[in-house]
């Protein structure tokens, strides 16, 4: 089965309490935690007031997917929550690898994060450097993503150039792709409106597990 991560952005803003209440008790690897501020994309989403909120809100571990173009400084914020993942977007990077021992120096595990145009092979050479490597299935427009069905061959491609590394999958992911996805070789799915666009989350996220 794969890890499932539940992406808070797509949860309603204005009762983000409650749900973060009613998923409690619901079994995921992390909620997902998307911080953007308009430099890579047009959209804002959390600001540190509230992802500090949220970190105190939930026993679960957070994953940060960082669509910043200059994500270094929020390294330091993000290290006080304890975080498990925290992925960077090459595009924004210079020089990765020293971005990824910058990452494991907050205590995450270390992750690089693909828009769908950019080559995954052209990043083989970091090796095993990352922990996981995060592969935008849609365009990271803030809203009304669409799944991409030509990134399915990038996903399998990731997984057979980084046979180590843990491949992630994010955007328009529901579960008419889920199973096409984990063929190709994701271990782990990003989960947005596939789960909070319905009434009953927790059957929501059971259908991801059946």
């Amino acid at each position: 089965m794969p890890h499932l991560h539940l992406s808070l952005a797509s949860a309603d803003p204005l009762t983000l309490g409650e749900t973060l209440s009613s998923l409690a008790c619901l079994e995921v690897s992390t909620l997902h935690i998307d911080i953007e501020d308009t430099s890579f994309i047009s959209n804002i989403t959390f600001g540190m007031k509230t992802i500090n909120a949220i970190a105190q809100a939930t026993q679960h571990p957070l994953s940060f997917h960082l669509m910043l173009a200059d994500p270094r400084p929020w390294l330091a914020w993000i290290a006080p929550l304890n975080p498990a993942w925290i992925f960077l977007h090459v595009e924004a990077l210079a020089n990765p690898s020293e971005d990824l021992d910058a990452i494991r120096q907050t205590g995450a595990k270390a992750g690089l994060a693909f828009n769908p145009a950019t080559p995954v092979a052209h990043y083989r050479y970091l090796n095993q450097q990352p922990d996981g490597l995060l592969i935008m299935t849609s365009e990271p427009d803030g809203e009304g993503q669409h799944f991409i069905p030509a990134v399915i061959d990038k996903v399998a491609e990731a997984a057979r150039l980084f046979p180590q590394t843990e491949i992630w999958v994010d955007g328009g992911v529901d579960l008419s792709v889920a199973p096409t996805l984990i063929h190709a070789g994701a271990q782990h799915l990003v989960l947005g409106r596939a789960i909070f666009g319905h009434s009953d989350i927790a059957h929501a996220l059971r259908q991801f597990k059946e």
